[in-house]
């Protein structure tokens, strides 16, 4: 098997616990579902694998997905080949960020932000004509 790379799991590592850590952290400060349970998580009640069984986190998750899916389809044939051939580097050096990333700063920024936008007036959006034929597809955080 000449021309094989054998793939290390980066989160398999000191620096893959750290990342993870520093993940949960920042989504805890974040809020919503998924903030929320990773808070359960840093405060040691949950565990991360959890994570994707707990409904309102699942349904905020594949919501979410939706939007990255049409992102990545709309992309030229050649970008998603390109993007596909660097996905494992990249993932290895978001691990390296996160687990050397000044966490605390970026919680306080971060809780910062949201104390900001909990003063500010949510924006109005105007009715759509499929109102109620869509209510399964959006997400349960979503104003109405």
């Amino acid at each position: 098997m000449t021309g094989e790379r054998t793939i290390h799991d980066p989160f398999d590592s000191a620096d893959g616990d750290r990342a993870r850590q520093t993940v949960m952290r920042l989504l805890a400060a974040t809020g919503g579902a998924a903030g929320d349970f990773a808070g359960e998580v840093v405060a040691g009640r949950r565990q991360p694998y959890e994570l994707l069984a707990h409904g309102p986190v699942l349904d905020e998750f594949v919501q979410e997905a939706r939007g990255w899916w049409q992102v990545i389809d709309a992309l030229p044939a050649e970008d998603r080949r390109r993007l596909a051939a660097e996905a494992w580097t990249s993932l290895e050096r978001q691990v390296g960020e996160l687990a050397t990333m000044d966490v605390d700063a970026v919680v306080a920024e971060l809780e910062g932000l949201s104390a900001v936008a909990q003063d500010q007036p949510a924006p109005s959006r105007p009715p759509r004509d499929d109102e109620d034929d869509d209510w399964s597809e959006r997400s349960y955080l979503e104003p109405l």
